[in-house]
């Protein structure tokens, strides 16, 4: 039997200072009562009568990350929602990693906390490209391993394709995207059938010179950025050329765009790798 909104137990575990717990209360009172616990060797862990868990991250961050990571493991279907003052890519990723529902920064604005509660008890639908909130993403080192961190394989249903300049009049397939920080661009693979991929310049394109792309997410209008390719082509197993593009946008929107998706299909993939 489904509890009632008002009978929804929701605890809160971890960090939370009494005004940030009063006012979590406070707000979510027509969904359900907060209860605090004291972290995953709370006894109420244990017996499960709960219906859904609001973590606030502590500092040092990596500490918050095995705090979840233990809560995940063991309560696999409970629905988590974060809360932290910032979260990077990195954190995002390992987060996201070890199944957080939902990230909502500090301080929580009343409607966010009570729209992202209602989405992780399935007491509504949330828009197809809604995805969690994201800080300014602060990298450490920036160089090629780590930028690994910040790719994601764009998952089949969840498609992305880009147009590009010259005599080929179609959308290609991207297959896996990385974001824009604010150390340097964002990247993409994209894939080309072997004619098509004879019809691209590539010789203008190798001499870095930069050209306007347009790049379709699976929901809104096509995004204009700004594209330099990255010499070295590749063969595929599928039999496609693969070739890699850094690229970059100057509305703050389209940017905010590109984070929502990448976090949205790192969830994506974290589910099929479930």
């Amino acid at each position: 039997m489904v509890a009632s909104s008002s009978n929804r137990r929701i605890l809160g575990a971890s960090g939370f200072p009494q005004d940030l717990f009063e006012l979590c209360a406070r707000e979510l009172e027509s969904i359900g009562t907060l209860e605090a616990v004291q972290g995953d060797g709370d006894p109420r862990f244990a017996l499960g009568h709960f219906d859904v868990l609001l973590v606030a991250l502590e500092a040092p961050l990596s500490d918050s990350v095995d705090h979840f990571a233990r809560l995940r493991r063991a309560h696999p279907l409970l629905p988590i929602v974060l809360l932290a003052e910032g979260v990077d890519a990195n954190l995002a990723t390992e987060l996201l990693k070890c199944g957080a529902e939902d990230f909502l920064l500090l301080p929580p604005s009343p409607e966010a906390l009570r729209r992202k509660l209602q989405r992780a008890l399935g007491d509504v639908i949330g828009p197809a490209f809604d995805a969690p909130e994201l800080a300014a993403f602060r990298p450490r080192d920036f160089d090629e391993n780590q930028r690994r961190c910040y790719r994601v394989s764009v998952p089949p249903e969840f498609p992305v394709a880009g147009r590009f300049p010259g005599p080929v009049d179609r959308a290609l397939e991207v297959k896996d995207l990385s974001i824009e920080t604010d150390e340097g661009p964002g990247g993409m693979q994209v894939a080309a059938d072997r004619t098509t991929a004879r019809r691209l310049p590539f010789d203008q394109w190798n001499r870095r010179r930069e050209i306007d792309i347009s790049v379709q997410l699976p929901s809104g209008a096509p995004i204009t950025a700004r594209a330099r390719l990255i010499p070295g082509l590749r063969n595929a197993p599928d039999g496609s050329i693969r070739f890699a593009v850094e690229y970059w946008v100057s509305r703050p929107a389209d940017n905010e765009r590109f984070r929502r998706y990448w976090v949205e299909a790192q969830r994506r993939m974290r589910r099929v790798r479930k």
